[in-house]
């Protein structure tokens, strides 16, 4: 009998944050800041990062003037050769006044669609994520944040793996 192997999946990036920022984008439109510890405002944002809670993560900080509904503020993947099968990430969204935070893919850098979305107050916490990407040709991916009404919508993302295609 023949066997045959299925394909796999090869990790296209890890990033923790605690060395560098991997190569994202996170000036081009409103600057996500890389963080340490808590943010400065009191009832939104992480304590500290998913990782090992005292190593770095990317944050929106959403006080004055970053408020109501300021955006977008993307964080966006270098351009991967070979196809996005996966992204797996955590993010943070505490705050009473809690706005969106999406994930967008492209296959062209320049027509982006949400592949999933998040609103509203998700308890001080982080919380895990894994999407499939079902579209053919994707070369790269980025997280979209959009503010609240209030400064209490500080959003974070930690701990990404995106994968290929298998």
């Amino acid at each position: 009998p023949t066997v045959s192997v299925a394909p796999t999946a090869t990790r296209l990036l890890a990033c923790d944050f605690e060395s560098s920022t991997c190569g994202f984008d996170y000036t081009s439109d409103y600057e996500w800041t890389l963080q340490t510890g808590g943010t400065p405002s009191s009832g939104t944002g992480p304590s500290g990062d998913h990782t090992t809670g005292s190593g770095y993560y990317m944050y929106v900080e959403a006080s004055n003037p970053n408020y109501p509904n300021v955006g977008p503020y993307t964080l966006t993947t270098p351009t991967f050769a070979a196809c996005v099968g996966e992204v797996d990430f955590y993010y943070h969204l505490y705050g009473e006044s809690m706005g969106t935070l999406r994930l967008e893919e492209t296959t062209d850098g320049a027509s982006w669609t949400t592949i999933w979305t998040k609103s509203g107050d998700q308890g001080n916490s982080w919380q895990g994520a894994s999407v499939s990407v079902a579209t053919a040709n994707v070369i790269r991916v980025r997280w979209v944040g959009t503010t609240g009404s209030d400064y209490t919508s500080d959003m974070a993302v930690d701990d990404v793996d995106i994968l290929s295609m298998a």
